[in-house]
């Protein structure tokens, strides 16, 4: 069944959550999550291909994918056995909407994450091009009061829109993005980029469905560490590559302190069970 962002609205006010990322941080708070989930203490809000890491299912999947990766046509058996509401993008995920609401039975819900006031990535990119022709910087406020989503190395590589106009014919009729929708739900000034991990859109989820306090586990952010999971090694090769954590650094933590001030201003507290993370923001402790 499909349903919208209003649809969860403060759906798990007050309740408690853990975010699990797939870094190795993951792997000393796992079994105490896996623990309180089990005994309906704690919700558990996994991404993409949790079952390399976990034995049951979360409580709630968020996927931010690709044709390349996990696109929702190759997940339907999995989604079937899990049982739990999948949340995925389909910027760059296009099955169609037909098969996935035939073939799955319990809730999806799917979001834009980069289509801001729902112009196409050629509008916004030809925004941020006439402003730097202008003005010869990179101060590009213009959308999300967010500048730094516009910084090299991010604008080298168009922060996170497309140029072949597909994933814009997904968005119609227009929608209101992710990052939209949790900036004008709690007030603040600015919301964050497209995204440079998925784990910011489970955090921003979190959120929404009023969950408190938000753990946030196995967010090391940075290929060099490896994954919770030793058997997966993929990690050396992204780390090599142009999607290592190191060169959006600033993009990340720009994005964290937006989402924990966009937190507070809903009573929010947000937790993160990684030690000593190289990136501020999130207060640190642990699991009561």
């Amino acid at each position: 069944m499909k349903i919208e962002l209003s649809d969860i609205l403060d759906r798990h006010k007050e309740q408690p959550c853990a975010i699990s990322g797939h870094g190795p941080s993951l792997s000393s708070s796992k079994a105490r999550i896996t623990e309180l989930q089990n005994k309906k203490e704690l919700l558990r809000f996994s991404v993409n291909n949790w079952w390399d890491y976990f034995d049951t299912a979360p409580n709630y999947w968020i996927l931010s994918s690709s044709e390349h990766a996990f696109p929702m046509r190759i997940l339907f058996e999995i989604v079937s056995k899990a049982g739990c509401p999948i949340f995925y993008s389909d910027d760059g995920d296009f099955t169609s909407k037909e098969l996935i609401d035939k073939q799955i039975k319990g809730e999806w819900l799917v979001y834009d994450q980069r289509h801001w006031e729902g112009k196409n990535c050629i509008e916004i990119l030809k925004e941020f091009k006439r402003h730097y022709e202008e003005n010869k910087n990179f101060h590009f406020t213009r959308f999300g009061n967010n500048e730094v989503m516009w910084h090299p190395p991010r604008c080298y590589t168009n922060s996170g829109h497309a140029l072949d106009g597909r994933c814009c014919a997904q968005n119609q009729p227009a929608r209101t993005t992710l990052q939209e929708y949790l900036r004008d739900l709690s007030g603040v000034e600015q919301h964050y980029s497209t995204g440079d991990t998925v784990s910011m859109h489970a955090i921003a989820f979190a959120i929404i469905m009023g969950c408190n306090p938000i753990y946030v586990t196995g967010l090391d952010l940075d290929y060099n560490k490896g994954y919770a999971n030793p058997d997966k090694e993929d990690w050396k090769s992204k780390a090599q590559g142009p999607n290592a954590w190191t060169p959006i650094r600033e993009n990340l933590q720009s994005d964290i302190l937006i989402l924990n001030e966009s937190a507070k201003s809903r009573g929010i507290e947000i937790i993160n069970l990684t030690e000593d993370p190289w990136y501020d923001g999130f207060k640190t402790g642990n699991i009561e």
